[in-house]
């Protein structure tokens, strides 16, 4: 038998005065605790390598559920094929990885060449993800920090305005990371609390070099550049949205094997042999190309580039009379952030593995007790009329919604016969009994007849009318749907190596899915529908309903460089819970405990509206931002940086 305070506290009526039904509901609150416990254990287990698409852990995770749904008696919730079953399989982009990399330092004639220095993978270069699958040899080209036009008067270029069209053709380009460094290793254009200028970023450089007809592309730092990155090689697997569909080989390589080949390859310069140093100061002081023209160099590349399987998982309780064909979806994504390539180390701790024990075992445990406690309900439930209630596990939630947006299409349950959509994700870290629900606004009277059901919670619950956001919920708002997205709010070990199964407040995710599945009962049971209405009107200068899936973190152009305090905090505005050093953000002044009210002159209605807001934007855009901060106003002026361009 339980006994932690807050739970006796729960029961204590029951335990007054109801004997046998106190000790069923307390042996049934234990057993469903329990099985939390197991269910967050076994999703946030290193073993399954954070759960991101395309790894094993993934596929064991989706598994999981199924045998997790069958053990509670639940039908299969789809038909694929003429065939009931209870994965939705959907492809979510494909996976990149080394097939085969090589370079080399060679002499003689491009027909008869003989290898003088070869370099490893893995510790001398790494191919890019991004890379073409191909085989290049030529002569190595220096290009600097191959930006076409930078610095505060717009005055630097690499490459002078009457260059020829293809310049680079046949060539190598060596390319420096980032931009002119002073004699600190620091950048010279980056504002006060930067660490880079939207020069730097990385995309921008190799265009400029392809542009120009380079056969093949070498990224360096910078030799004694001040920046943590330049004592490592990015894995392959973490840059294939450094450039997109490049059609030439490219790597990356180490400071002290580019200096090794920078030197063996500028031989025959009449000076004698320049070291990448020498030329990282020249690229320093201005623009220029450098042909290092003694030996070829030959890169082959080879990316092993298929498919990336993944599933949804549902399972059906079937409703009854008059309402059976009408559903109520709960809904969890169970996938995270796997090693860190699929979906985004916050923390750039990539090959690492990310267990994502509250995003988003404890909403994947929290759908299954849900799952567990509707069942009960139903069993004993006297209502003739009940809505079917679809359980539903999406992955590829942390790439972009991807498997919640494959539901909605595909059309297995039409979004006229869904009433409402709830959303359990990131309901692991309860704090003083608070629980934040957005989406109250997406029905007509959906807060007057969600307010006594959060009454009787217990919880402090606060809630925001919008129902976008970024989680799955979003899919189904876009549909026309009303949602809700329970959640118990953001911390420091979001998308990192450090959201471990210890930190999680078991009896707070069954709290917040008894809330769920009360709420779940209650639009199972009422004689009418709810009708939808879109908050995408309040605040926001428009009366459209919602078209696609409006601005999500993967959509936008620009990166502001905060975490949200809360997405439902009850306020306008968005609080300022976690500034990233080195982004736009950073370098207005902008600090936690900041709340963001207005843009150019526009009210910032929550987190959905300020991403709306920011979609309009492009990198290098200027926005003045009004804040709250202590009760004093304050304005800023922030320049926007793109979402690539704070290099990785």
């Amino acid at each position: 038998m339980l006994t932690d305070s807050r739970t006796l506290r729960r029961f204590l009526p029951l335990l007054m005065g109801a004997g046998v039904l106190a000790q069923t509901v307390l042996a049934d609150t234990s057993a469903r605790l329990a099985a939390i416990k197991s269910d967050v254990q076994t999703l946030a287990d290193p073993a399954l390598q954070g759960r991101g698409p395309g790894l094993h852990g993934n596929t064991v995770a989706a598994n999981h559920l199924q045998r997790r749904f069958e053990e509670l008696g639940l039908n299969p919730g789809f038909n694929i094929d003429g065939q009931p079953t209870f994965k939705q399989p959907f492809e979510a982009g494909r996976n990149a990885s080394m097939a085969a990399a090589r370079m080399g330092v060679y002499s003689g004639e491009l027909d008869a060449l003989t290898p003088i220095t070869m370099f490893d993978h893995g510790k001398d270069f790494m191919v890019l993800g991004c890379s073409a699958s191909a085989e290049v040899k030529g002569q190595i080209v220096f290009v600097g920090y191959s930006i076409e036009k930078g610095g505060p008067d717009g005055s630097y270029a690499t490459y002078p305005e009457n260059d020829a069209e293809t310049p680079l053709a046949g060539k190598i380009a060596l390319i420096l990371r980032f931009e002119p460094l002073n004699p600190e290793g620091k950048s010279q254009w980056a504002g006060a609390g930067a660490t880079w200028s939207p020069a730097a970023a990385i995309s921008s450089k190799i265009e400029a070099a392809v542009r120009r007809g380079a056969a093949g592309v070498i990224i360096v730092c910078p030799p004694g550049a001040a920046d943590p990155r330049c004592g490592k090689l990015d894995p392959t697997e973490s840059t294939t949205r450094w450039f997109s569909n490049l059609q030439i080989p490219a790597a990356l390589m180490s400071v002290d094997a580019a200096d090794r080949l920078v030197k063996l390859c500028d031989a025959a310069n009449p000076g004698g042999a320049r070291s990448l140093a020498d030329l990282r100061a020249m690229a320093d002081k201005g623009g220029g190309r450098v042909v290092l023209g003694s030996h070829t160099v030959k890169l082959l590349a080879e990316i092993d580039r298929s498919p990336r399987l993944t599933w949804n998982v549902g399972a059906m309780l079937p409703g009854r009379g008059k309402l059976i064909h009408e559903v109520v979806v709960v809904g969890a994504h169970y996938d995270h952030v796997g090693l860190g390539f699929t979906g985004g180390s916050r923390s750039d701790e990539y090959g690492v593995v990310h267990p994502g024990a509250d995003d988003n075992a404890s909403g994947t445990a929290g759908l299954l007790a849900v799952a567990d406690l509707l069942k009960a309900q139903y069993a004993t439930a006297s209502q003739s009329d009940l809505r079917s209630v679809l359980f539903l596990g999406f992955s590829a939630e942390e790439m972009g919604l991807i498997g919640s947006r494959f539901f909605t299409r595909s059309n297995q349950v039409p979004a006229s016969a869904i009433t409402a959509m709830l959303n359990l994700d990131m309901i692991g870290r309860m704090r003083n009994s608070t629980l934040e629900v957005s989406g109250t606004g997406t029905a007509e009277g959906f807060s007057d007849l969600l307010r006594p059901l959060f009454d009787a919670s217990g919880l402090t619950v606060k809630t925001s009318p919008g129902g976008r956001g970024p989680s799955d919920h979003a899919s189904f708002y876009a549909a026309g749907i009303p949602v809700l997205h329970l959640f118990t709010g953001l911390h420091e070990e979001y998308h990192t190596p450090r959201d471990t199964i210890d930190l999680i407040d078991h009896e707070g995710v069954l709290r917040t899915s008894e809330l769920a599945a009360s709420i779940a009962f209650t639009l199972a049971a009422r004689t009418d529908r709810l009708t939808f209405t879109s908050t995408d009107r309040a605040g926001r200068g428009g009366d459209q309903p919602p078209q696609g899936d409006g601005p999500r973190m993967a959509g936008l152009k620009v990166r502001f460089g905060i975490s949200p305090a809360s997405y439902a905090d009850g306020e306008s505005g968005v609080g300022v819970g976690e500034v990233f050093p080195g982004t736009s953000a950073a370098e207005a002044g902008i600090q936690a405990g900041d709340r963001l009210v207005r843009w150019n002159g526009q009210a910032i209605a929550d987190v959905p509206g300020w991403m709306e807001l920011m979609s309009k934007h492009a990198p290098g855009d200027v926005v003045d931002v009004d804040l709250k901060r202590k009760g004093e106003d304050v304005t800023v002026r922030v320049t926007l940086k793109s979402r690539d361009q704070t290099p990785r």
